[in-house]
């Protein structure tokens, strides 16, 4: 009699586990004209990037290409294959949405930059692969 009820609360729990399981949802399309609402491209003097000390120029645009302007720019690098190594800071505003920093780049190879803006409720943040020979 046990056995039984063990074996029928167990099936009634499988039961049960499969009717609160949801179905993945497809991811929601996207649409043509949408942006992002910050863009980020990474220059670097010497280029191509170097090791050692080298400035990032970071040119940071809104969706519609306009230059953000008076933000705050926080910067980090961390080596992606040796973990520990790494820098971080904030970007000097050069105008017309260009903001730069000076960075130490102590060994070559795949370095990953995580750029945080900050504006007006504005708080984006995107990690950006870099290379450094």
């Amino acid at each position: 009699m046990r056995k039984m009820f063990f074996i029928s609360m167990l099936v009634l729990l499988a039961g049960v586990l499969a009717a609160c399981g949801g179905s993945a949802q497809p991811a929601a399309p996207v649409e043509s004209g949408s942006s992002r609402p910050v863009n980020i491209q990474i220059e670097t003097n010497p280029s191509p990037a170097m090791m050692g000390d080298m400035e990032l120029i970071l040119i940071i645009t809104d969706g519609d290409g306009k230059p953000i302007e008076g933000a705050t720019v926080d910067v980090s690098a961390d080596h992606t294959d040796m973990t520990g190594m790494g820098m971080s800071g904030l970007a000097t505003e050069q105008g017309g949405g260009r903001y730069s920093i000076n960075a130490n780049f102590s060994m070559s190879g795949n370095w990953k930059i995580s750029v945080y803006v900050r504006k007006d409720g504005l708080d984006y943040k995107e990690d950006i692969e870099f290379r450094v020979q």
